[in-house]
């Protein structure tokens, strides 16, 4: 029967050249981004990665996801691909095979999310959506791929869960029966992930993006007068439980995260801010740059002009989107789905315009867009479809080849900046080299917050401690009882990066005097004179 079934679809399939192409790239892409995990994550270490695999690290070496003494900075961390790469860490004792499993994990995860939030339509819908979602437009620390698919993932569960939120409320009526296993598997997990990014990153996720969804859910069945059912009703209460649960969790283990403490723009910085959030859906996706020497018509050019293209024609269909909803509303034929979708994007515009995020950017901390231009993403995906329709069967061919050309342009251009990045840090891992042939106990980085952290994670049998220019150690994201302490100068050594310091062969601090001994990778390494 299986067989039967199989041969069915292939037979479909066949007939249907456009499902059989958006099949094949999701292949290849799945394919790739698996292989860029295994064998490009220690190559692209960053800081904020390091953090998390050092975290990570240390719960398996612990046992436990609570750490005594541990030092957090904006959240506990158990929200993204490390709540996976735990286990797998404690089966290979490989930090970087167990995030890049972690990862191809989450993405399988996050396709079958998608194909959940499109079921009963035609399968194309879910496959040109799950083929534009998973492009790696833009790499980097804080960056669409890194944020989604890649290193730590720190943002997929959060940008999944209202998703998966929508599928389950587009099951109404008798279809919603809990005694159905098909019901209770997808609820089960909602609820679980949102107790765990409740836990982990406090009310944010909830107030950007499961609250629009319920809000909208309750509009949507006030106009049309319509009785919300108690299973629901229950699913409601209880987010509001677990919310509430996971925050108290998060509050008295680092007294709250960083979402938690989002503050108003002043009226002065508001235009400022609206305009940095609006370019910043745009640098998401590699549509715009700080680089202002890329020729119009360079591949570079052409490449930035695609994407930006791509997030104006998210933005028209937000627009359209939120127009059709309100029309229809009125009507009683609104589809539930978009305005379940466009309700998130719109909240969360709705929230960060007037908020102040812009800490870390030039024009904006675009990653925050993430949770609301997703669902945006596939609202795109359904109103291009749709608008298809009222062509003719051989414009929508053209029409359909032309796009799966500019879908294939844009994947073979963010993969081909993915693979031709080279090493992030050449010079970090000679040294950890040569300092673990040393066998000593400390690695004093001069002044050097992130080189510390990535040295911890390339070597993990030497104790790698950020040093103050005053004397004393520093440490985020780590045990706290490095935070403002003196150092060990038994067994130690400390390391100054000549390419910011010349303190010659001899140099004092905190009262110590210490002499070089060696310059590895543009380190002068320096030992306590007695």
């Amino acid at each position: 029967m299986g067989e039967k079934r199989a041969c069915m679809s292939l037979k479909k399939l066949k007939a249907e050249p456009v499902k059989a192409l958006l099949v094949l790239l999701l292949a290849v892409q799945f394919l790739l981004i698996a292989h860029s995990n295994i064998t490009l994550i220690d190559k692209n270490i960053d800081c904020d990665s390091a953090k998390l695999f050092t975290h990570t690290e240390e719960i398996w070496r612990q046992k436990t996801f609570f750490l005594p003494d541990w030092e957090y900075l904006t959240t506990l961390e158990w929200d993204c691909s490390s709540i996976l790469a735990v286990p797998f860490y404690a089966v290979t004792g490989d930090i970087f095979l167990s995030f890049a499993l972690a990862n191809i994990a989450f993405l399988g995860i996050f396709t079958a999310v998608i194909f959940f939030l499109f079921r009963g339509k035609d399968s194309l819908y879910p496959l040109l959506c799950v083929n534009l979602l998973i492009i790696p437009y833009r790499l980097g620390m804080l960056d669409y791929y890194n944020m989604l698919f890649f290193g730590g993932s720190q943002y997929i569960i959060k940008s999944l869960l209202p998703l998966l939120l929508v599928g389950i409320l587009l099951r109404e009526g008798k279809d919603l029966c809990w005694k159905k296993l098909s019901v209770w598997v997808p609820v089960v997990i909602y609820l679980g992930l949102l107790l765990l990014t409740a836990a982990s990153s406090g009310f944010y996720v909830f107030l950007c993006g499961v609250f629009p969804v319920f809000a909208a859910y309750g509009i949507y069945k006030f106009l049309r007068w319509e009785r919300v059912s108690w299973q629901i009703l229950c699913m409601g209460a209880l987010s509001c439980i677990l919310t509430l649960a996971g925050g108290i969790v998060n509050q008295r283990l680092m007294g709250g995260a960083r979402g938690n403490g989002m503050l108003f723009c002043s009226v002065y910085q508001l235009w400022e801010n609206i305009s940095s959030c609006f370019f910043g859906m745009f640098e998401l996706y590699g549509g715009m740059t700080a680089n202002a020497e890329i020729s119009v018509l360079s591949l570079a050019g052409i490449q930035m002009l695609s994407r930006y293209c791509l997030v104006l024609v998210m933005l028209i269909c937000a627009v359209a989107a939120f127009l059709g909803s309100v029309r229809k509303l009125g009507k009683g034929n609104c589809d539930l789905r978009i305005f379940l979708l466009i309700s998130i994007f719109l909240w969360n515009m709705f929230i960060l315009i007037p908020t102040n995020t812009k800490a870390g950017s030039a024009t904006y901390e675009y990653r925050y867009h993430l949770i609301g231009m997703l669902p945006l993403m596939c609202v795109t995906g359904i109103l291009l479809i749709d608008s298809l329709k009222a062509f003719s069967k051989k414009q929508q061919n053209c029409l359909y080849a032309v796009g799966l050309l500019a879908i294939s342009f844009v994947c073979a251009t963010s993969y081909k900046d993915l693979y031709s990045r080279g090493e992030l840090n050449p010079e970090l891992k000679e040294l950890c080299s040569y300092t673990e042939e040393l066998a000593v106990d400390y690695v004093y980085m001069y002044n050097a917050s992130n080189d510390a952290e990535i040295c911890k994670v390339l070597d993990e049998n030497t104790e790698y401690v950020y040093l103050l220019e005053s004397g004393v150690t520093w440490a985020f994201d780590y045990y706290n009882y490095f935070i403002n302490a003196p150092m060990q100068i038994e067994n130690a050594i400390v390391a100054v990066n000549n390419s910011a310091y010349d303190f010659g062969d001899t140099f004092e601090i905190a009262e110590y005097t210490l002499q070089r001994f060696a310059v590895v990778a543009n380190r002068s390494l320096y030992k306590f004179i007695p």
